[in-house]
């Protein structure tokens, strides 16, 4: 099978690679300054799509009219570049930024339960990692908010306990404070947090549930880890009017793990592709 992989961060590197060694031919393309990887052959983003079986389009594919190329300062149309590739299968991750310009059909891989958790468990290790090496104090001992108890927050939280963090999960339902409870932790609504107890505020919600008047009641010492994609969970202008710390992470498995991230891109899209091709 002949695979196209278009654009991206270094975990697109990393997926046209595993494609490769399990034996398929690979063409990358919306990397300007690579002459090659490995055996993959570099080559300019309309003969890749014509040349393709199938084409595997980044996590975030598309901004702007344009594919995700940040590697690249060539512009990719997205409504050339679906053109193309009108009578293939598309992988993408968020599909809705696709579909708008897709004439094929158009599988989203970012929304398969195995890809979710398994990218959950990446960010919260990037953030453990993010944490450890730019917060100036100790992880053990230190009072620390997660906002949020999805996938992100839930495996985050149990990570931040095991080193001995005092860790707080923000939930608005009660099952899910339950669940923190639970597990050891110490639930709150957001109502009731008081954000001067806390050191290390972590964000896992993409709305915002930090407003002024709560990045007002905050540290002046707090620092800040920003993990969900925008709007994000806080209020921005007010923590740069305040000049708190704060580290927006968005992404972050392309930047902290980028080999494993990308192998989990491509078990994905072979998962995919099994399951719709095998009969009944």
């Amino acid at each position: 099978m002949k695979i196209a992989v278009f654009g991206g961060d270094k975990r697109m590197l990393f997926a046209a690679r595993a494609f490769a060694d399990e034996g398929h031919e690979v063409l990358l393309a919306g990397f300007d300054h690579l002459i090659s990887l490995c055996d993959i052959d570099i080559c300019g983003w309309a003969q890749a799509a014509e040349q393709c079986d199938i084409a595997v389009l980044p996590v975030r594919p598309a901004a702007e009219g344009a594919l995700n190329t940040p590697f690249s300062e060539k512009k990719i149309p997205m409504t050339e570049l679906m053109g193309l590739t009108a009578d293939k299968p598309v992988f993408t991750g968020f599909a809705d930024q696709v579909r708008a310009y897709a004439v094929g059909t158009v599988y989203d891989y970012s929304a398969e339960e195995s890809f979710t958790l398994k990218n959950a468990e990446l960010t919260a290790e990037g953030a453990v990692g993010l944490l450890a090496n730019e917060y100036e104090g100790a992880v053990c001992g230190t009072d620390i908010l997660v906002t949020g108890y999805g996938r992100i927050g839930k495996i985050l939280s149990a990570y931040l306990k095991t080193m001995g963090a005092r860790v707080t999960a923000a939930a608005r339902k009660a099952a899910d404070r339950r669940l923190i409870a639970e597990s050891g932790l110490a639930p709150v609504d957001y109502p009731d947090i008081d954000f001067a107890d806390y050191r290390v505020i972590i964000n896992t919600v993409p709305a915002l549930v930090m407003g002024q008047s709560a990045v007002d009641r905050m540290r002046d010492d707090v620092f800040l880890i920003e993990l969900a994609s925008a709007p994000g969970g806080f209020d921005l202008s007010r923590v740069r009017e305040r000049d708190l710390s704060c580290i927006r992470a968005q992404g972050l498995p392309g930047k902290t793990s980028p080999l494993t991230a990308g192998t989990i891109i491509k078990d994905t899209i072979m998962n995919i592709l099994t399951r719709e091709h095998t009969p009944g």
